[in-house]
Order: structure tokens, then C-alpha cells, then sequence
């Protein structure tokens, strides 16, 4: 089972990747709640989180998967972005100078009956670890 699930979520990655929003739609429960960090945002529902996505997608983000765990109904999952932003000091409408945004993603996803039915966001790989009952990775 765990392994299925696994693959449930590198199906999504892999359709992220690809612009393959439908994909990922038809994955998502229609009633599917996202938690982000405290204070980050209220739950978004399905619409919100599809409207998420497809911004990050057209804005050019870059999503490197590093860890995938499941753990009963649940995957702790790793990763690592990054986003073309132009320079906000080059006033010149085409831009050479550009720079990276990275920043690092963890959070646990519940699925139920092959579909996403949570997101929960954490500051770190170490938190969400926790949060399944797992031991903190050595740094």
C-alpha cells in the first residue's frame, strides 16, 4: 500500500512537471483541505489549490522531489523550488539580469481511496517526520 501511494504522489510531481493540470485536478479530492504553515493562510479548497498550482506553473517554477516516505495513508514529502524573478533594480523591459528564488517544501499528504484528500504544510523535513511518528533525520 505504501508503495502505492508513493507512486501516487511521484504521479503528481511528474504531472506538475509536465503541465499536466488535469491530471493533477482529477488526483485532488474534491473536497480536499490545505493547511499551510500557521499563519501562512487559511484551508484552500480545490479551486484555491488548482489556482496555486497553475500560477506557480506559468510563473516557471522548477520542482526538484527529495524525499517521498509513506506511511500509512500518509507521504512526508521533500522538496526543493526555484523561480525566475526579474531584477527589481533593472528597470530595462528586457532583462538580462535575472536571479533564482530556492526555497525548500515539506508537508504530509493524506490520501484516501487513490485521491488527495490533505495537504499539511511544515517548516522542515524534520517537523513532518515527527508529525507521522518517525525519528528526525541526522543533519
Amino acid at each position: 500500500m505504501s508503495q502505492e501511494l508513493s507512486e501516487l504522489v511521484l504521479k503528481g510531481y511528474y504531472a506538475f512537471l509536465a503541465g499536466d493540470l488535469d491530471t493533477i485536478a482529477e488526483m485532488l479530492d474534491p473536497d480536499i483541505e490545505w493547511v499551510g504553515l500557521e499563519g501562512s493562510w487559511p484551508a484552500i479548497d480545490h479551486g484555491d489549490v488548482m489556482a496555486v498550482l497553475a500560477e506557480r506553473l506559468a510563473e516557471g517554477y522548477r520542482i526538484e522531489l527529495e524525499r517521498c516516505i509513506a506511511v500509512g495513508d500518509q507521504v512526508v514529502i521533500a522538496a526543493r523550488f526555484a523561480g525566475v524573478e526579474a531584477d527589481p533594480t533593472d528597470d530595462r523591459p528586457l532583462q538580462t539580469r535575472r536571479y533564482y528564488t530556492v526555497g525548500r517544501y515539506s508537508a504530509i499528504v493524506t490520501i484516501r481511496e487513490g485521491r488527495v484528500v490533505r495537504v499539511e504544510d511544515y517548516p522542515h523535513l524534520n517537523a513532518a517526520l515527527e508529525a507521522v511518528g518517525l525519528e528526525e533525520e541526522a543533519h
